[in-house]
């Protein structure tokens, strides 16, 4: 008898029906409190200052450069086992990813090849836990303030993991999630953006919303439709 494993159930129960009828009733459906309570949810459980929830895992990392100021034939170190998007970030850019093999213990990027492959061009580290392994914080953390290069953490896989009795999640200058239905936590489809940063955050609510500033209909960055809906918060 051949038993078919499935490759992703979402448990998805009365709870979260309710919630859904509950924007229909109140005839809200994107960027409205489900979404700030999302926020204020994910922001405890990562002791993270500041998220921004958006639509997908990808658009956070396009986001999360994007507030770096990443370049036309700028560098990215990144580890060379991972989803595509963690790459394809870094090229809708214009910048080049710049892959270093991962390590045998945690399938992670491996620590004493980054510094080999940092040149002038050199703009970011990217890392990923990957299944929830952590990958070797303290050393990338070394490394980046060594040369002064900002770390975009790929934390798609890392919610619910845990580092020296500390929550993974939010653990770069930049830190990236996502909310498929294939991860731990799913809103189908979805992701958030972390930071302690306070002018990084002020800027992903800018590029989040189209680029519209404090004044309704007053684009002051050239942003995108990253808004994540209410049904999905």
């Amino acid at each position: 008898m051949i038993k078919k494993i499935p490759w992703a159930q979402p448990l998805i129960g009365k709870e979260e029906l309710l919630e859904i009828k509950d924007c229909f009733k109140n005839d809200r459906f994107t960027q409205g409190d489900k979404v700030k309570k999302f926020e204020k949810y994910l922001s405890k459980i990562t002791n993270s200052k500041y998220v921004v929830a958006v639509s997908n895992g990808t658009v956070a990392l396009d986001l999360a450069y994007k507030v770096l100021g990443l370049k036309q034939n700028d560098e990215v170190i990144l580890p060379a086992l991972s989803y595509i998007s963690t790459a394809s970030a870094i090229s809708y850019q214009g910048a080049i990813p710049v892959f270093i093999d991962v390590n045998k213990e945690n399938n992670c990027i491996d620590v004493t090849k980054i510094e080999k492959a940092i040149s002038k061009k050199t703009k970011a580290i990217s890392f990923i836990d990957y299944g929830g392994n952590p990958a070797h914080h303290k050393e990338i953390k070394q490394i980046s303030k060594k040369y002064g290069i900002p770390i975009i953490h790929d934390a798609a896989q890392s919610l619910g993991a845990f580092l020296n009795n500390k929550p993974l999640g939010a653990n770069g200058d930049i830190s990236t999630m996502s909310f498929h239905m294939a991860k731990v936590m799913t809103t189908i489809e979805g992701g958030a953006i972390f930071t302690n940063n306070f002018r990084f955050y002020k800027k992903l609510l800018v590029l989040r919303n189209i680029g519209e500033g404090p004044i309704k209909y007053n684009h002051i960055l050239l942003g995108t439709n990253a808004r994540m809906k209410e049904l999905q918060a």
